[in-house]
């Protein structure tokens, strides 16, 4: 225990109050100390404390100062919710929806406007069919008015026939061979075209030792499109005579065989072969690796000294192959 000015004392120091004199020799033993005596010290806690104690840990810091709240986890729980995050969206699904609705449009657009082109081109030869071939002779062969014919397109120099099957158009000439690929025999632009002798070919055909006649593979099966069918033997053998027509003669031919060939196949529309035997080598060449060819081919191919081909595309397709039937006269 101490007293105001720090000093202990030992327990036989201290006055028995009950003994005589005890606070006298108290208060005689104060007053009689050399020492000064000093001002009392305040007995407030701040008297006591130590500088370099933390100032966290000091009395005054235990205020009853309301302390803001603190932000720890262990913080009374409140009622605010955090609303939820949006979900950002990726844009790629989106991109990928947009791309496939654009091409589902471009496809249908394509798809009507080529049956609007079929629509328009059947119409016209149909037109044509009734206007100028109106009639057939005995064996069945379209009787054609060439000189009505010429009227509507001069460049007119035959016409095919094939029983059995569509092909039953006028045949053009123009000064090269893009002309009517893409013109119908009326001179509509129209992607169906027309059917057209080579433009190397002396007119109206059947003159030269090859006489070559283009026309597209439609895929609603007009001009040309049964040709490249006959790359099937028994399609092939369906087709028993083609006629060719023009203003002097009508050809009777029959299908010798059809080959797939490369469209830079030049031999196919060459008009006159090098050679007694150049002919004969082309179609033994043709004979080989033929896809369908008649039962007689071999002899025909071997006494035949003019021949008529058809070529066509195999398809709509990319592909860069051509389909092409040779056919040989028949002799009456």
């Amino acid at each position: 225990m101490s007293d105001y000015q720090g000093k202990r004392f030992k327990a036989s120091q201290i006055p028995d109050p009950s003994k005589p004199g005890a606070a006298h020799a108290a208060q005689q033993g104060r007053t009689s100390s050399p020492q000064q005596p000093r001002a009392p010290r305040s007995v407030t806690p701040t008297s006591h404390r130590r500088q370099d104690t933390p100032a966290a840990y000091r009395p005054s810091s235990y205020s009853t100062a309301k302390k803001p709240p603190r932000s720890s986890s262990h913080a009374a729980p409140s009622d605010y919710t955090e609303p939820p995050r949006k979900k950002r969206r990726s844009i790629i699904p989106i991109l990928l929806i947009i791309i496939g609705i654009g091409l589902i449009v471009a496809a249908a657009a394509i798809f009507i406007n080529a049956q609007i082109g079929y629509k328009q081109a059947g119409e016209s030869y149909q037109k044509i069919e009734e206007q100028y071939a109106p009639a057939k002779d005995a064996s069945g062969v379209p009787v054609i008015d060439f000189n009505a014919l010429a009227q509507t397109n001069p460049e007119v120099v035959g016409w095919i026939y094939a029983p059995g099957t569509n092909i039953n158009y006028p045949v053009v000439q123009a000064t090269d061979n893009s002309k009517y690929l893409n013109t119908l025999f009326d001179g509509t632009s129209n992607a169906s075209g027309a059917i057209f002798l080579d433009y190397e070919d002396n007119a109206p055909g059947m003159v030269d030792q090859q006489t070559t006649i283009y026309g597209h593979h439609m895929n609603d099966g007009s001009m040309f499109n049964v040709i490249s069918d006959t790359t099937d033997q028994a399609t092939f053998d369906s087709i028993e005579y083609v006629y060719y027509i023009t203003r002097d003669a009508t050809y009777k031919l029959r299908p010798l065989a059809t080959k797939v060939v490369e469209d830079t196949y030049a031999k196919a529309r060459t008009t006159n072969f090098e050679g007694d035997d150049g002919l004969k080598n082309y179609l033994s060449e043709m004979l080989d690796g033929a896809s369908a060819v008649a039962s007689d081919a071999t002899d025909r191919a071997a006494s035949a000294t003019k021949i008529v081909t058809l070529v066509t595309c195999r398809s709509l397709s990319l592909s860069n192959t051509r389909a092409v039937m040779v056919l040989t006269p028949v002799d009456e």
